[in-house]
C-alpha cells in the first residue's frame, strides 16, 4: 500500500532559479573527456550541490561503476567545500542493473530518527544524479527499508527517478518544489466504503508531508463518484509524527455531528491515507492535545489506528486481502517548473 508518497519523502531540483540560470549561461561551459562525469555533493552549509570531475573505469559494468561510485562518496571527508551527501544513519546496500527497463537500483538501509530532512534531500538529488550519467541508465530506482519497522513487507519504499524528476530552486521564501503524487481516502458516491482517489500535489520542505495529505482530505475530492470525508471548516492544529506514529490534532469542526459520513468511513479515511506515507504506520487523533475516549461519543477512539483494508472499496478482480497493496512503495515524481 505504501507505494506512493511523499515522502517524507519531496526531493530537490537541479535547475536554479532565473538569476541563477543566467549566471550560469555565461560562464564558460567544460566538456568532459568520454570518461567523465560529474559527481554531485553537497556545499559546507547544505544550502546547495557542488559538483567535481571523475573518470570512471570503462571497462566496469554499470553496476560496478555504480558500486564505486557510492564508495567514493562514503569515503569522502567533509570540508569548507563539499560533504558527502550520504548522511550517518544511512547504509549501502547495493546496486542493481535491470537491463530491460534501463534501471539502476540502489538499496540502502535508513534510520529515518536519525535524518534530517534536507539531508534526506539532498542524498536523493545528488545520487541520482550522479548515477544517471551512466552510460544505459534511464532511470535510477532508490530503495530504502527502514530498519525500525518491525514489517518487512512495508519497510522498504522504493522511488524512481529520471532525467525529468529534479528541478531546483534556492533562495526563495517558498523553499524547494517538486511535483507528486499522493494517495487519499475518500467516501465513495454511497458513503458506505472508502474509495482510493490520487492526487497531483505541489510538495516543499516548508510544509510535511503528513499535513499536506491531511490538508488535501478537507479540501475534498475534486472527481465525481467520491465524497468528502471531513467538512471543509475542519483546521489542523496540530501533526507530528514520532517512532512510526502520526499524532493528529483537529479542530472542533472534525467531530461535528452533523457530518453524514459514518464514523468509522471519516476515521479511516484520515488513517489509511497516512499510513501510506512511509514513515507512518499508525495514528493517534488528539483533541486540544489530549486523547479523547469517544469519536462522536459513540466508537472508541482513544487507541492507536492502523491501516483498515476491509473498509476499501475492492476493484473488479482485486483479492481483498490486499496483499498485492502491501508490497513496496514505488513513486515516480514529475518536474516542476519554475
Amino acid at each position: 500500500m505504501k507505494r506512493r508518497i511523499w515522502i517524507l519523502i519531496c526531493v530537490l531540483c537541479l535547475v536554479l532559479t532565473a538569476c541563477g540560470k543566467k549566471e550560469n549561461e555565461q560562464t564558460t561551459k567544460h566538456e568532459l573527456s568520454k570518461n567523465e562525469i560529474y559527481i554531485f555533493f553537497v556545499n559546507g552549509d547544505l544550502t546547495d550541490v557542488v559538483k567535481q570531475e571523475y573518470t570512471i573505469n570503462p571497462t566496469n559494468t554499470v553496476t560496478e561503476n555504480a558500486d564505486e561510485l557510492i564508495k567514493h562518496y562514503l569515503e569522502q571527508k567533509s570540508s569548507e567545500e563539499m560533504q558527502s551527501p550520504i548522511p550517518a544513519g544511512v547504509e549501502y546496500l547495493s546496486s542493481d542493473f535491470e537491463k530491460k527497463h534501463d534501471r539502476l537500483v540502489v538499496s540502502f538501509n535508513i534510520l529515518y530518527d536519525e535524518v534530517q530532512s534536507d539531508s534526506l534531500l539532498f542524498f536523493k538529488v545528488c545520487i541520482v544524479k550522479t548515477l544517471l550519467q551512466l552510460k544505459d541508465v534511464e532511470s535510477v530506482s532508490l530503495s530504502l527499508t527502514d530498519l525500525t519497522n518491525p514489517d518487512a513487507e512495508t519497510a522498504t519504499v522504493t522511488e524512481i527517478f529520471d532525467a525529468d524528476s529534479f528541478a531546483m530552486s534556492f533562495g526563495n521564501s517558498n523553499g524547494y518544489k517538486q511535483k507528486g503524487n499522493i494517495v487519499l481516502y475518500f467516501a465513495s458516491s454511497n458513503g458506505e466504503e472508502l474509495k482510493e482517489y490520487h492526487k497531483s500535489i505541489e510538495i516543499s520542505n516548508n510544509v510535511s508531508l503528513p499535513e499536506i495529505v491531511v490538508n488535501a482530505l478537507i479540501e475534498g475530492p475534486e472527481q465525481a463518484g467520491y465524497r468528502a470525508t471531513i467538512t471543509k471548516d475542519t483546521t489542523i492544529r496540530n501533526i507530528s509524527v514520532k517512532d512510526g506514529i502520526c499524532y493528529v490534532d483537529f479542530s472542533d469542526e472534525f467531530y461535528n455531528t452533523e457530518n453524514p459520513i459514518r464514523n468509522d468511513i471519516i476515521v479511516y479515511s484520515v488513517v489509511n491515507s497516512l499510513v501510506e506515507l512511509p514513515t507512518i504506520s499508525k495514528v493517534q487523533f488528539l483533541q486540544n492535545g489530549e486523547k479523547k475516549p469517544f469519536f462522536r461519543e459513540t466508537m472508541p477512539f482513544d487507541g492507536l489506528f492502523e491501516r483498515n483494508l476491509d473498509l476499501i472499496e475492492q476493484e473488479e478482480g482485486e483479492e481483498s486481502s490486499g496483499e498485492e497493496k502491501n508490497s513496496s512503495t514505488e513513486i515516480k515524481l514529475e518536474e516542476k517548473k519554475e
